[in-house]
């Protein structure tokens, strides 16, 4: 009876880690950063430890801000400034997407600059939520684009405002979080009504 109950512990045992070979929330982050690091060597990206003084960004110059977002301001607009939980924005976009398993980006190109899709609309502190009435699985720039990466880059620039960002799975779309992928946006306007 004791050898039984010892081989079916061994059993239940080896059962269990042989079906654990799902990725960490760790592996997730260090996978993340990988593909992070991969895309700033690629595009020759400058980190920022520190906003610039005088607002302006080189080209490549990236700041890391405190939420791990990485911003950099193309144009600040017309001095224009949202207002949160009121101004109404119309986001066009074009970036994308970062795999985490090493293998190229460029097939996960997206662009909202065609007429393909009209602008994605939102509301200034609610990109959040107005993502999550939207089935990812379905292609909807909704679930693919909105997140708080997306509300914390308009606080930086006014009406017009031309920002790239790359964004971390966790402050991005419902999509980018179920999938635990990383974006990078080339461009991104945002426009008042």
């Amino acid at each position: 009876m004791r050898t039984k109950i010892c081989v079916l512990g061994m059993f239940i045992g080896i059962l269990l880690v042989s079906c654990n070979n799902t990725p960490s929330y760790s592996d997730r982050i260090r996978a993340e950063q990988r593909a992070i690091n991969k895309l700033i060597a690629s595009e020759g990206l400058e980190i920022l430890t520190k906003y610039p003084a005088d607002g302006v960004f080189g080209d490549n110059q990236f700041v890391k801000l405190d939420n791990g977002l990485y911003l950099n301001i193309v144009d600040t607009g017309n001095g224009n400034h949202a207002v949160k939980y009121k101004t109404k924005i119309l986001m066009r976009c074009s970036g994308k997407y970062l795999t985490v398993d090493g293998s190229d980006t460029t097939n996960y190109r997206f662009s909202l600059f065609t007429n393909s899709y009209g602008p994605i609309e939102f509301t200034y502190g609610y990109a959040e939520s107005s993502m999550v009435s939207y089935d990812y699985y379905t292609y909807s720039p909704y679930s693919h684009q909105l997140g708080i990466g997306i509300d914390s880059a308009v606080a930086y620039v006014g009406e017009n405002g031309i920002v790239k960002l790359i964004v971390p799975f966790d402050l991005g779309s419902s999509y980018q979080i179920s999938e635990y992928t990383p974006m990078y946006y080339d461009r991104i306007k945002f426009m008042f009504y």
